[in-house]
């Protein structure tokens, strides 16, 4: 007998067999969501082209083309022309704006320039400028919806719809 004692031979444990339950497809996985932020206290300056959405909290100085949708919130400022599918005013934006589908100025929002939309939504904010009422648009698949564009005195960022 040795100096630890002696050890005892274990027998080795087999597993129960696992067994894979067939599928018939992959679930689907929900589209990523392209959103860029221009937070409180950023000044950019340049032009945001592309798909997706922007929501303005900041200073935006340049011009929006975008398939998707704009939002200045409260407290943002954009000085430029803006062109998206949906365009939500509770700031300050100064230039020309095309909706393609729909623009709400909320009551603390105000536009100094031009618009044209298919849908308009005043909520007693301020608009300096003309407004002209494009025809709809064709229908196509849009993945945005009045409810990504809502914000106001209760919206949290973090919140999911």
């Amino acid at each position: 007998m040795g100096l630890f004692g002696s050890q005892t031979k274990q027998e080795p444990v087999s597993a129960p067999a696992f067994e894979e339950e067939p599928f018939d497809e992959l679930p689907t996985l929900p589209k990523p969501q392209s959103t860029t932020v221009i937070a409180k206290g950023i000044t950019f300056t340049g032009v945001i082209r592309g798909e997706g959405n922007v929501q303005i909290e900041g200073r935006l100085e340049g011009e929006v083309d975008l398939m998707g949708s704009v939002t200045v919130a409260n407290g943002g400022v954009v000085q430029g022309p803006v062109t998206a599918d949906a365009v939500r005013v509770a700031g300050d934006l100064t230039g020309s704006v095309t909706a393609r589908e729909h623009l709400c100025l909320e009551r603390t929002g105000s536009i100094h320039g031009d618009v044209a939309t298919a849908s308009l939504m005043v909520e007693n904010g301020r608009l300096d400028g003309s407004s002209t009422m494009l025809a709809p648009a064709a229908p196509r698949e849009s993945e945005i919806s009045s409810a990504d564009l809502s914000f106001g005195d209760d919206y949290d960022l973090n919140t999911e719809v």
